[in-house]
């Protein structure tokens, strides 16, 4: 029963995680043309870190780098679109409205491209008119319910802007397994600005794509591409920026552009992703380990107690041999007595993969079905396992047994099993350190996703929350609708801002005056003088805004970082310097410098960070939100809280939705993945410690059986239980430790990878090795002190007489 649940649960876990594997790592691959395709990345412009590449472009670029590389045969471009609020209104004035995020722009070719399955609609010029719109299946049935969509109309409101779209095509839902994710196409030339901006490679919210000629040199292409940001940013930065590129370049940036395969895009969190989340390929290879770590605990187990049975294997080995058959032929039967274990154990894995699946696609976040299972792939690598595991289970055994002297093996002369110890030790001691990596790293991964999820960030993330599109009221009414936020009881203070972190992608390159350097890249919010309470963000010179200084609109206040970054002094010197915006044509005058905080979350570094007014001119999106710190005593009288704040909202814009988040769990959902792993892991470890736990069982019960004789004389002797289990358990004790010894080095060196990819990670302490070595240890004292201490009690007269 021991071996069949061993083996079964590593076939279960080995199979689940390729499916998972599989699937993390067949993204894109429905595009027929995939293995031309790249996506253009270039270097992060709006960050210190000169090495940070960036999934997107200004619009220009596709138009330079099709002129300067022959090899590109089309390229193509994706623009996300924020947030829109979509109406459609049936012929009985019925409305149906939604908040839609999954909405991108496209350039007319980008179906010719990408393989997306066009479901209805004429494929010819689908995205040319500026008045069409391609919709999901999805979509459709959500809007237009069993009807046809096509020709129908969808009114989009943004910030205040209204327009409207007619469904010219449908398309089959986007795969699961798609890098490129959206509910709607809207024709790239229904933006007007875009058409202007065509030149620029400034305004990097473009997702470009090329697609190479198949004989293309991918090599050859990428030492092409060196010399394009010279030839063509130069009009960018001279129009914006007021310098050449050799200036840019001398003040210490960087301005690349790189090609990177549209196979990689989804397994590399190295480059920032507009349009998709990426996954770690750390963490991927860490659950094939795993899944390794799990097979290899199973063949061990199943190795160690079918060797830990030999006497009575011995003694069948000396009849069978007696009566004439040949090790060859002992050891096929061995073999073929594993093959059967491990059959009988693929069927219960797969019906605890049957059950389980459902609940591990949930918790890692990935559309995984029974459907997988009907694959040639899974069949075939589930007969593998199977013969796999048979031989790595049963071939030690049955070259061991079938080794018996028949004479020997009757006269119970290998009874010892001496010759098979060191093995048998060996193999415990890979148990063990297989076990203490798993919990060691479960607790690593544990601490540094407490350490993410508690890091101090600037300001007062906890008990915040925000609310969106406070652009649906009028400036007038918006201030009316924060003033009154603040009146209901536990609501501490409120604030209008076009931003709220770690949502924030505005930025753009400011000169600073009297400064050594010409140009900086700064990202920045409008807000009003509650931001800075609200937030709880540190003031450390100067003021904040106030309605007592009528020119506030021409001041700015900007970040530690800020003033390092134009190599100011941090100090008071700083107010009253100023920052020149859009060639001179705005100035403004430095009134107080903050701390620094985190304003795009934990994952990147804390860039140079400015605030303005509302009435600074500055550009925005056109979105404002509202953000409001909340002082709630129980989860009753927050859900009171809410519950006001909605219906203040209703007799602001009664028919608008009511959209709220708490910035602590947006700052959390973007350790999402992480968390999916930890939890993982932890059922890795737990099922680890569970089958090395029964094969140490079995060998225990073994070495007590082999023991019994001197048990007994031990106690005749005048040995006590203490004794006799402090005896017994000494031996095992010295395995564990060796485990552990040995599990250091190993689990430093893979969880070191894996903390690579956080840009704020702890120190490994030793302190969880002390914990995670002390809990086998225990583990295995407890097992080993509760049958030494039976055998202890056992009858010693009886022990002799039986040997």
């Amino acid at each position: 029963m021991i071996n069949i649940l061993g083996l079964s649960a590593g076939i279960c876990t080995s199979m689940l995680i390729y499916l998972y594997v599989d699937y993390q790592t067949s993204f894109d691959d429905f595009h027929e043309n995939r293995e031309n395709i790249y996506r253009v990345n270039q270097t992060f412009i709006w960050s210190d870190q000169v090495d940070e590449q960036f999934g997107s472009t200004g619009p220009g670029v596709v138009f330079s780098v099709a002129e300067d590389l022959p090899e590109v045969t089309r390229g193509t471009r994706l623009l996300k679109l924020n947030a829109n609020l979509v109406t459609y209104e049936n012929k009985l004035g019925q409305k149906i409205s939604h908040m839609e995020s999954g909405v991108l722009a496209a350039d007319s070719n980008f179906l010719d491209i990408f393989s997306f399955e066009l479901l209805h609609g004429n494929p010819k010029g689908l995205l040319s008119n500026p008045s069409n719109i391609i919709i999901t299946e999805s979509i459709s049935k959500k809007y237009f319910g069993d009807h046809d969509p096509l020709g129908q109309v969808l009114q989009f409101e943004y910030a205040g802007k209204n327009y409207s779209h007619r469904v010219a095509g449908v398309l089959k839902d986007v795969p699961s397994n798609s890098s490129i994710v959206f509910d709607m196409l809207t024709p790239m030339n229904s933006i007007p600005h875009v058409k202007r901006q065509n030149w620029s490679w400034l305004w990097t919210g473009f997702v470009t794509f090329v697609e190479l000629n198949p004989n293309a040199n991918i090599s050859e292409v990428r030492e092409k591409l060196k010399d394009i940001p010279r030839r063509h940013a130069e009009q960018t930065l001279q129009s914006l920026m007021n310098m050449s590129y050799q200036d840019y370049l001398d003040e210490g940036k960087k301005w690349d552009i790189f090609l990177q395969p549209l196979s990689d895009i989804h397994l590399n969190t190295n480059v920032l992703n507009r349009i998709s989340t990426p996954v770690n390929m750390n963490s991927i290879y860490a659950y094939g380990l795993a899944a390794g770590f799990i097979i290899l605990l199973s063949c061990i187990n199943f190795t160690n107690l079918t060797t830990t049975q030999h006497i009575k294997r011995a003694k069948f080995a000396g009849i069978k041999k007696l009566l004439g058959s040949s090790r060859w032929q002992l050891s096929l039967g061995y073999m073929t007595e594993s093959f059967i274990y491990c059959l009988g154990s693929a069927l219960v894995g797969m019906v605890l993969l049957w059950y389980s699946i459902p609940y591990f696609s949930q918790l890692t976040e990935s559309e995984l079905t029974f459907g997988h299972l009907m694959n040639i792939k899974v069949v075939g690598l589930l007969f593998g396992l199977i013969a796999f595991m048979s031989i790595i289970a049963g071939g030690y055994p049955a070259l061991f047994l079938s080794a018996f002297k028949p004479i020997d093996a009757m006269k119970g002369k290998v009874k010892t099993g001496k010759g098979s110890a060191p093995l048998r030790n060996g193999l415990v001691i890979v148990q063990f350190t297989v076990s203490v990596i798993l919990i060691s790293s479960t607790l690593i991964a544990f601490d540094q996703l407490s350490y993410s999820y508690t890091k101090d960030v600037g300001f007062t993330k906890d008990n915040l929350g925000a609310l969106k599109n406070l652009e649906w009221m009028d400036e007038t009414k918006r201030e009316s609708f924060i003033n009154e936020l603040t009146q209901i009881p536990g609501i501490n203070s409120a604030s209008i801002c076009t931003s709220v972190p770690p949502d924030h992608w505005s930025g753009d390159q400011f000169e600073p005056i009297d400064a050594t350097i010409q140009t900086t890249p700064i990202d920045y919010t409008l807000i009003d003088d509650q931001y800075l309470g609200t937030l709880g963000i540190k003031l450390l010179y100067g003021r904040n805004f106030s309605d007592d200084f009528s020119d506030d609109k021409n001041n700015v206040i900007i970040s530690e970082e800020a003033v390092r970054d134009i190599g100011w002094d941090l100090d008071e010197s700083v107010l009253g310097k100023k920052l020149s915006y859009d060639h001179g044509n705005q100035v403004f005058k430095v009134i107080g410098v903050i701390s620094d905080f985190n304003y795009r979350g934990l994952r990147g570094t804390v860039d140079a960070f400015a605030l303005f007014t509302h009435d600074s001119g500055m550009h925005d999106s056109g979105r404002f939100n509202g953000v409001f710190s909340i002082d709630a005593a129980s989860s009753t009288q927050l859900t009171q809280i809410l519950n006001t704040i909605e219906l203040k909202w209703q007799e602001f814009v009664s028919d608008r939705p009511f959209e709220y988040l708490f910035v602590d769990e947006a700052f959390a959902a973007n350790f999402q993945a992480e968390q999916n792993f930890l939890e993982v892991l932890s059922i890795f470890s737990s099922l680890a410690i569970l089958i090395a736990s029964l094969g140490l069982l079995g060998i225990i019960i073994y070495a007590i059986e082999q023991r019994t004789k001197e048990i007994g004389i031990r106690k005749i002797v005048g040995a006590n239980v203490w004794q006799i289990a402090v005896l017994l358990s000494k031996q095992h004790a010295k395995l564990i430790l060796a485990s552990i010894v040995l599990s250091v080095p190993l689990t430093w060196f893979m969880m070191q990878q894996w903390l690579e990819d956080f840009e704020y990670r702890i120190d490994i302490s030793p302190f969880v090795f002390l914990v995670s070595g002390l809990a086998i240890l225990i583990l295995t004292l407890a097992i080993s002190g509760f049958h030494s201490v039976k055998a202890g009690f056992s009858n010693p007269v009886d022990a002799i007489k039986d040997e």
